[in-house]
């Protein structure tokens, strides 16, 4: 078996509304762990919420200097190069905020996913929680940095290999990749008031933020207006 575990971590839940902060990734082939990627993402924000970086560890200064999402996605995908299966713990999350990023570079997201959530379900309906921390907990799968992706990615493969060993023979469709499937929202690009106006704030307060005009949407704009509004005050 060929696969590549993936996580990200995001400034929130929806693909469309909120940005990739941090992505991680391993290739494993036959039960042996063969290459990583890892990258902290600039989301080009305002600020990244206060809850993600209690959860998550990172802070604004820690992804200051990181790739664009532009950059980030072009590099992953290099390194997904001749991959056809993605795997993870809630592999739909995952797969949706890498496919919307895909998409505002016109590049092609598709593959097959083992969602280790859904085999955690099926195979322990003993256990009131199924989260991946839980799932350590109940295999014994040490992960010292949890909700970070790189991290989280090797657990979520580590645990499929434990799953595997213990239910494959049983429930063997349970292991078997399914095609993933996520229809982005259809989105309007930022007007060229929102970036004449963006440009302003940011000029005014001589903010070092540089939003990519030619990926931005019209809602993620205006969010971003709005958050550095209620931040640093309105522009003459």
């Amino acid at each position: 078996m060929r696969f590549t575990a993936i996580d990200i971590e995001t400034t929130g839940l929806g693909p469309e509304k909120s940005k990739i902060i941090e992505i991680g990734a391993a290739k494993y082939e036959d039960g042996v762990q063969k290459e990583v990627f890892s990258t902290l993402v600039n989301p080009q924000i305002a600020g990244i919420p206060p809850r993600i970086t209690e959860l998550t560890g990172i802070t604004d200064e820690m992804v200051k200097d990181a790739p664009c999402e532009a950059d980030a996605m072009g590099s992953l995908l290099r390194f997904l190069e001749g991959e056809t299966v993605l795997l993870g713990h809630n592999i739909p999350f995952d797969f949706s905020f890498l496919k919307v990023a895909a998409e505002r570079l016109n590049v092609t997201f598709s593959y097959q996913g083992l969602d280790t959530l859904v085999i955690a379900r099926q195979c322990h309906p003993e256990l009131s929680s199924k989260t991946l921390a839980a799932m350590c907990v109940a295999y014994g799968i040490a992960n010292e940095h949890a909700h970070r992706a790189c991290e989280d990615a090797c657990a979520a493969a580590q645990l499929y290999f434990l799953m595997e060993q213990r239910f494959g023979e049983t429930q063997r469709e349970l292991f078997v990749p399914k095609e993933l499937c996520y229809k982005p929202k259809k989105t309007e690009p930022v007007t060229k008031r929102q970036c004449s106006y963006l440009q302003g704030i940011i000029a005014m307060h001589g903010l070092d933020l540089t939003p990519d005009y030619t990926t931005l949407t019209k809602s993620e704009a205006s969010r971003l207006i709005d958050n550095l509004l209620a931040k640093y005050g309105r522009t003459v």
